[in-house]
């Protein structure tokens, strides 16, 4: 597999685990929220958020996990892609990886804790409501700022990833040649070789005159 074929998976990985992630903050956040309350009764709405949250936010640690994977990878391959704004953006990766988790195996189950010990823990309930909505907000901010981060990205100019033209590629053959035209010249000059080398041909059976000149051949 080439360069560029391989640049062309991860940015497909990447952006496909994205595009999960944010879509699934992005339909819940403005999609279910606002009008589960106001469609089910408090009842039936608090089992319904009881069975989505835990695979909601199974969903996004998923989805971020790929894309932290492809998109490390491609940092780890590709050295002209690394620097702080790609240790950034691996940052808000593992965030949202962590705050995903955090959400579903630890703020969840207190929540629901909160909520059934009725009215004397509603302002616990309330403090743990409001956390999980500011994670929520900051995991949306987060894989909205990667998405910019991707298209705002400069284009790949390492070996195999930009092809060279014809023209060019014929210019560097003729500079490689050039180059070990070179070498090979300066290693015959350290070896004291001449430039000009007499070359006889092989001596005939019986006698031969002594006018005909030696063939030369000249050594570049």
């Amino acid at each position: 597999m080439d360069a560029r074929t391989l640049l062309t998976l991860f940015d497909a990985i990447f952006l496909l685990a994205l595009a999960a992630w944010l879509g699934a903050l992005l339909f819940f956040s403005f999609g279910v929220a606002p009008i589960i309350f106001q469609v089910l009764e408090a009842a039936q709405a608090a089992r319904f958020v009881r069975t989505l949250f835990p695979r909601y936010y199974a969903w996004g640690a998923t989805s971020a996990t790929i894309a932290l994977a492809a998109f490390t990878s491609g940092v780890l391959v590709y050295p002209e892609f690394r620097g702080p704004g790609a240790l950034a953006q691996i940052v808000l990766l593992l965030g949202g990886v962590l705050g995903n988790l955090y959400c579903g195996n630890v703020l969840t189950p207190r929540i629901n804790a909160a909520r059934d010990a009725g009215p004397e823990q509603s302002s616990r309930f309330d403090r743990l409501h409001r956390r999980s909505v500011r994670i929520n907000a900051l995991m949306l901010l987060s894989s909205a700022v990667l998405v910019v981060a991707h298209a705002c990205r400069p284009d790949p100019t390492g070996p195999g990833v930009s092809e060279p033209s014809p023209a060019e590629r014929a210019r560097r053959s003729v500079d490689r040649w050039r180059q070990e035209q070179q070498r090979w010249r300066s290693a015959r000059t350290a070896a004291g070789s001449p430039a000009v080398a007499p070359l006889r041909e092989p001596e005939p059976e019986g006698p031969r005159s002594g006018l005909e000149a030696p063939r030369i051949r000249v050594v570049n």
